[in-house]
């Protein structure tokens, strides 16, 4: 993953100086922070998106990705768990009980997001199975989400759960197919 340029989250933070009441702006720099590897912030700020918003489901799997990469798969399972039908959860879920060992439980998760989303989900699944370490699976839904231009695509170029997969030609080709701006 390349270098952010210092400031990178100025506009972010900005937003929520602005209207610190705002859950979405707060969601929003979680989100960029994230994507900057920036994990303690990212878990933090999502925590303070729930404090407000405790019905804006999708910051308990934000959250609990954050705790994940941080290491604390304990932390991320019970925030994701408090949300479990919403599919960030559930994505979430599906790579904590795999880190677990919980592989039953894991592949679960799995099926349920697939029983809801069918290949809607394509690139969620990719990041799971790319988190799994199995790349076969996770470049095929790579190549499912690029066929149904899954809305997930927008994240490739930054999403750490697609790490495993930087090296990859398919994937470097996939990038390059969506042409994303270049620094």
């Amino acid at each position: 993953m390349r270098r952010r340029p210092k400031g990178f989250a100025r506009p972010a933070r900005r937003a929520v100086v602005l209207d610190p009441l705002a859950d979405l702006s707060r969601a929003d720099l979680g989100a960029v922070l994230y994507a900057a590897r920036q994990y303690g912030e990212a878990a933090s700020g999502y925590a303070e998106v729930l404090s407000l918003n405790p019905g804006y489901a999708a910051g308990y799997g934000k959250r609990g990705l954050a705790l994940l990469a941080l290491g604390d798969l304990a932390g991320a399972r019970a925030v994701c768990a408090s949300k479990p039908d919403y599919w960030v959860s559930m994505q979430c879920l599906a790579v904590v009980y795999e880190k677990l060992g919980r592989h039953a439980d894991a592949q679960a998760e799995l099926a349920k997001m697939q029983a809801m989303d069918g290949d809607a989900a394509a690139y969620q699944y990719a990041t799971i199975y790319a988190q799994w370490g199995d790349r076969a699976k996770a470049l095929a839904w790579l190549d499912t989400a690029m066929r149904v231009r899954d809305p997930g695509l927008e994240y490739l170029r930054s999403d750490p759960l697609m790490d495993p997969l930087r090296q990859e030609p398919r994937f470097k080709a996939d990038l390059r197919e969506l042409n994303f701006p270049t620094d």
